[in-house]
């Protein structure tokens, strides 16, 4: 049987999220939410914290842009194609909502006293006045690749020199690949940062 604690947070997804979101073209997985776009892909996802229990929840907001030239290139070991539903650690660009809202990491608390009507509300506002303007901001390879420019993300430092290499911008993806060689100083990793300057010949 459900906690209170989790009850409220099922009713926090529902109404703060789902509610908003699937009109808007939204599919809900888990407490995952995908919109496929043309070039690009947007997510979602509702992370709770490893450290909580059934009566004591916390949780964050993590956004993804999934980037179909970059997941083929990077994750597609078994050769299967583009996934239903990408995962948000499989985005090229990721953000927390802490990031978007200019401020430190943000988790919320669910307990048994907790109003989890203050919750939905501040779970709206973060989607209407923070996430989705973002997503508007970033929703095609054009725009996205502005993004790129700046600094305020999580991404894995191969990624940059993946997507351009398979967009074919190879001047960035040059800059890109020597700034690495000059930066990192792990063997392993260096040897991975030379098999893709091979790969878009970015070592001649």
């Amino acid at each position: 049987m459900k906690s209170i604690s989790e009850i409220k947070f099922d009713k926090i997804i529902k109404q703060g999220f789902h509610e908003i979101l699937k009109p808007l073209g939204f599919k809900k997985k888990a407490n995952n939410f995908y919109l496929k776009l043309d070039t690009i892909g947007q997510i979602i996802n509702i992370q709770k914290s490893a450290f909580g229990s059934k009566d004591s929840i916390s949780f964050t907001i993590n956004t993804g842009i999934f980037v179909p030239e970059y997941w083929l290139a990077f994750y597609n070991y078994s050769d299967k194609g583009l996934p239903n539903y990408p995962t948000e650690p499989e985005c090229l660009i990721r953000k927390r909502i802490g990031t978007l809202r200019n401020r430190h990491d943000t988790w919320y608390d669910i307990k048994e006293r907790t109003d989890e009507q203050q919750l939905i509300d501040e779970m709206k506002t973060n989607l209407t006045k923070f996430i989705l303007p973002y997503f508007d901001r970033l929703n095609s390879t054009e725009k996205m690749l502005q993004e790129l420019d700046k600094a305020d993300m999580i991404m894995t430092p191969l990624g940059k020199i993946i997507i351009y290499g398979e967009l074919k911008l190879f001047d960035k993806a040059k800059r890109e690949y020597e700034g690495l060689l000059n930066k990192k100083t792990n063997p392993h990793f260096l040897m991975t940062v030379k098999k893709y300057g091979q790969k878009y010949e970015l070592d001649k």
